[in-house]
């Protein structure tokens, strides 16, 4: 007999429920034990929070405020699952963990979610419309993209905006491919809903970070059907439809927003946060090829194997396949596009790992036996050079500075040494042995390995010097009951656990005229410069009440002598 003979059938089907959604459910659950075990870090965290803080104090769900002025930096919809997240689990858990209305866990759940719910979505997608054999592999790749970690669990927009667009990609591919027979319908018209999930998704891709969703969008499918010759897919696709509904949507809100902010927030929100933002940046301006070197640490280990991907592309002569074309269009087209503009950070481009992962994942669908060595030595070496280089650090390599600023960190870096140094180990035997189904599950759990400890036992030694818990501490007495003021732009972890707004001064002439009983909070790297009319001479007429190592930086209380 197959099973034993008392074995429940339910127990059964749950242990098959389990192994078939093993990807998802370990990323979950390495997620959250890392959530909690950090506070807000510096620079976008603390401000995300604040804006939570400041919309639950005014009871607001349709603008989001940032020291008590409407915040035009993104549209509405991570703000509102922040908020909706907070409000929940403050009165489930009767506020445990949370200081003046925000907790760094809760606000960081939107994006564990959105990570998690993706990555189950993208397993079952490449199940339904790829070969058999794709999905598990490019799962793990993508679950254990060094980026893709981080930004899901991380408290800023990017996770929650990559997923509902590249979703929104998939299901417009999906719909195609029944469309066009290269998978079976289901039922008939299961083309039509796939469209119209697409346009949804890409609506609330719009909501959450403007215009880029579908510029992005527009330039992807225009490319795909372009290399496809099937421009005539659009008469049949529901454009219409999709844009009917993505602006029965979007355009509320938008509306909504622009009469209650004003004009000057409407044109913050849609003209300068965007247009302006791509074609005269302000912030991390980088040169046209950032992205590649940006690459090989975001999608590292996995980025070794893109050359050995092009030449089984051109070898197999993949790109005959839609798929495949769509997949690698939706990476590099992203990639193109956000490289020809000023401002550059490696989190503008998650949207397309998700489509590299499955090319990588179809790299190991059916390997032959030299070639599952080749990659698996590959992936060795990606394994390797990250353990060599932790080993060196837990062996007193880099000299006395370096061994003194890593010396509260001995204890994670020689335990993720270990698990690197083992997990390189056990690839190089599966890759001499040629077993190539184990390679990627192999690399990807020690990559996980590598994370849970990292994340948890080394976020926890890290997180005092990065926390602002301590600096609202000691300020805390200090300013009860008076006016605070900021010295130049706000960092919102000054003020996000205190009950103070602290309204900002750019110019020197303000501070001439400051009340000697209010108080000004600023970053000692910013008082000390001679600029925006500052002098050593208006320095001396401030008094320094206090000074806490905060991130790296000192942040100061002042007070002007009378």
């Amino acid at each position: 007999m197959d099973r034993h003979p008392n074995a429940s059938p339910s127990r059964g089907r749950f242990a098959e429920w389990l192994r078939a959604h093993a990807p998802e459910l370990l990323f979950a659950l390495l997620l959250l034990a890392v959530l909690p075990m950090r506070d807000l870090w510096a620079p976008d965290e603390p401000d995300f929070a604040q804006c939570v803080k400041e919309m639950r104090l005014r009871g607001d769900w349709l603008l989001p405020y940032l020291n008590g002025v409407p915040y035009s930096e993104k549209p509405i919809l991570y703000y509102w699952v922040m908020k909706g997240s907070s409000v929940l689990l403050d009165a489930l858990t009767g506020g445990l963990g949370f200081t003046q209305g925000v907790a760094a866990w809760a606000l960081r759940l939107p994006s564990v979610i959105a990570a998690v719910a993706f990555l189950s979505a993208f397993r079952r997608w490449a199940v339904r419309f790829l070969e058999p054999g794709t999905a598990e592999p490019a799962a793990l790749v993508l679950a254990t993209t060094p980026l893709w970690f981080w930004q899901s669990q991380f408290i800023q927009i990017d996770m929650l905006f990559s997923a509902l667009l590249a979703w929104s990609w998939l299901a417009w591919l999906g719909g195609y491919l029944l469309l066009r027979g290269h998978s079976a319908e289901a039922a008939s018209g299961e083309h039509r809903r796939w469209f119209l999930k697409a346009y949804f998704w890409l609506a609330l891709a719009f909501l959450a970070k403007g215009p880029l969703a579908p510029v992005l969008s527009v330039l992807v499918l225009a490319a795909f059907l372009a290399w496809q010759r099937d421009l005539a897919v659009l008469r049949r696709a529901g454009i219409v439809a999709g844009l009917c509904l993505t602006l029965l949507l979007v355009a509320p809100w938008y509306v909504a927003a622009g009469l209650k902010g004003g004009a000057h927030y409407a044109y913050e929100l849609i003209i300068f946060q965007n247009f302006q933002r791509a074609t005269h940046a302000w912030d991390h301006i980088q040169p046209w090829w950032r992205y590649f070197e940006y690459a090989l640490g975001d999608f590292f280990p996995w980025v070794l194997l893109l050359p050995a991907l092009a030449l089984h592309l051109r070898r197999e002569r993949c790109l005959g396949d839609p798929a495949k074309r769509f997949a690698l269009l939706a990476f590099l087209v992203p990639f193109v596009f956000l490289s020809a503009v000023q401002s550059k950070q490696g989190k503008y481009l998650l949207m397309g790992y998700p489509f590299l992962a499955l090319l990588v994942g179809d790299l190991f669908r059916r390997l032959e036996d030299s070639r599952a060595r080749r990659l698996g030595l590959l992936l060795t070496l990606g394994l390797a050079l990250p353990a060599l280089a932790l080993t060196a650090a837990a062996t007193g390599a880099g000299g006395a500075k370096v061994q003194t600023q890593l010396a509260a960190f001995q204890g994670p870096i020689r335990l993720m040494a270990l698990v690197l140094g083992a997990g390189t180990v056990a690839v190089a035997v599966l890759a001499w042995r040629q077993q190539s189904r184990r390679l990627v599950p192999a690399a990807a759990l020690s990559l996980g390995l590598l994370y849970l400890v990292g994340g948890t036992w080394g976020f926890r030694l890290l997180d005092p010097q990065k926390s602002y818990r301590r600096w609202t501490g000691a300020v805390q007495p200090l300013i009860a009951g008076r006016q605070v003021f900021y010295w130049q732009t706000i960092r919102s972890g000054v003020m996000v656990y205190t009950d103070h707004l602290m309204p900002e001064l750019r110019r020197a002439e303000a501070l001439e005229t400051l009340d000697p009983e209010a108080r000004l909070v600023a970053q000692r790297s910013e008082w000390e410069q001679d600029a925006w009319g500052m002098t050593p001479a208006l320095r001396r007429r401030f008094e320094v009440l206090l000074a806490v190592p905060t991130g790296g930086g000192e942040i100061l209380l002042l007070r002007r002598r009378s």
